[in-house]
């Protein structure tokens, strides 16, 4: 049996990363999860959040932001969309201010089949409080 069973499909599924910004999506990036960077559990996006933060600030994406939201990639809500192969679904990984508006958008853009599709929660995507201190 395929790494893939949901293959094939047109258009092919994909992995990547995104942030919203006052409950829209801001910002996706994605590769095919055919050519994502494959990992012994899981398909992910070859890009971090920090790595593509700086390529969205150099290309004047983050213009589009008010000021204040600019500085650091952990200002706004952001996410992932991971392939677990265990599971056998792709995985929007998202915090816990996410809307189904959201959701859908993202299963949209990135071309994820509803049957082979979850959620989940990580807080870790939850954008930093602004009096947390290291």
């Amino acid at each position: 049996m395929s790494e893939f069973p949901f293959l094939p499909l047109d258009p092919e599924p994909c992995v990547g990363i995104f942030w919203s910004y006052q409950n829209s999506l801001f910002h996706a990036e994605s590769s095919l999860v055919t050519r994502g960077m494959s990992t012994s559990i899981s398909v992910d996006y070859k890009v971090g959040h920090y790595a593509a933060w700086f390529l969205m600030q150099k290309r004047g994406i983050l213009d589009k932001l008010p000021p204040s939201y600019r500085s650091e990639y952990d200002m706004i809500p952001r996410g992932r969309v991971v392939y677990l192969f265990r599971k056998k679904k792709f995985v929007i990984y998202h915090g816990d201010d996410f809307t189904e508006r959201e959701c859908s958008d993202i299963k949209s853009i990135f071309s994820l089949p509803e049957e082979w599709t979850i959620d989940d929660v990580d807080m870790h995507y939850n954008p930093l409080p602004e009096d947390f201190e290291f």
